[in-house]
């Protein structure tokens, strides 16, 4: 909207010869239509950490045992890690009094986000096979695997478009992709008779997270209250406007058609 404020302006500095004191005093009003690169910086403030008040005696540690009993209970972790857990909180993005603020108003994007950093990882928009990989062999070498990759083609650059032959153990699989979604995809079909699965979780950015988890707990997983996971099973929250397939509570975009909601 200030752009538009300010694209209104620039058609009345074509009047100069009517009041030579105008154009003086137009040039005061571009700068304060400057405001409005100021507003995109403002959505990085947005966080309620820098501004929010110290947690109260006790409320962190609180949160942090109520929420990663909720990871123990969704299967995503075992009791054992609260101790790292909690140094995880301590790192999120303006420390605890940010991931207080956070989980008070929003637990599921608090949780999320630390799960996603803690015991997952992240793959941006554009990315090279090579780096998935680096990724997706360390969490499979717990359970004896190894995925290998070969003939990766390109099929059309314009759509980001590639196919690559995706090898475990004697399973070969043809997957065409253009995203890191597509390509996990493809390896969770390979992966489906061991009862293993790379979960996507949702970071609302641009970027892609995924999570490791052993025989996932569906029936638990599509409650979003704690975690957001994207997949077919969670797709229990509405519908897509664009193409009307199935959708989960507080996702971003559409896993059918790639629309961006919100």
């Amino acid at each position: 909207m200030p752009l538009r404020f300010w694209k209104k302006d620039k058609p009345e500095k074509g009047k100069p010869e009517k009041e030579t004191a105008e154009p003086r005093e137009k040039p005061k009003e571009p700068p304060a239509a400057k405001p409005a690169p100021t507003e995109k910086a403002a959505k990085p403030a947005e966080k309620p950490a820098a501004p929010a008040a110290p947690p109260k005696p006790g409320e962190v540690e609180v949160f942090v045992t109520e929420a990663h009993a909720g990871l123990v209970d969704l299967g995503l972790t075992v009791a054992p890690t609260k101790a790292v857990f909690a140094k995880r909180v301590a790192a999120y993005p303006g420390g605890d009094a940010a991931f207080v603020a956070e989980y008070r108003s929003a637990p599921y994007k608090a949780v999320t986000r630390v799960l996603a950093d803690w015991l997952g990882f992240r793959v941006p928009e554009t990315f090279e096979l090579g780096a998935i990989l680096k990724h997706v062999n360390p969490r499979l070498s717990s359970f004896k695997l190894a995925l290998a990759a070969k003939d990766l083609t390109w099929l059309d650059q314009e759509l980001n478009l590639r196919k690559v032959k995706l090898i475990l153990g004697d399973q070969e699989k043809v997957v065409r992709f253009k995203d890191a979604r597509d390509l996990l995809k493809g390896v969770n079909e390979i992966l489906a008779s061991r009862k293993l699965a790379f979960v996507e979780l949702e970071t609302w950015a641009d970027d892609f997270a995924f999570l490791l988890v052993r025989d996932p707990r569906w029936d638990k997983l599509k409650n979003p209250e704690l975690v957001v996971v994207k997949a077919d099973q969670t797709a229990t929250g509405g519908e897509c406007g664009e193409c009307g397939a199935p959708v989960g509570k507080y996702w971003s975009d559409c896993l059918k058609c790639g629309a961006v909601f919100g």
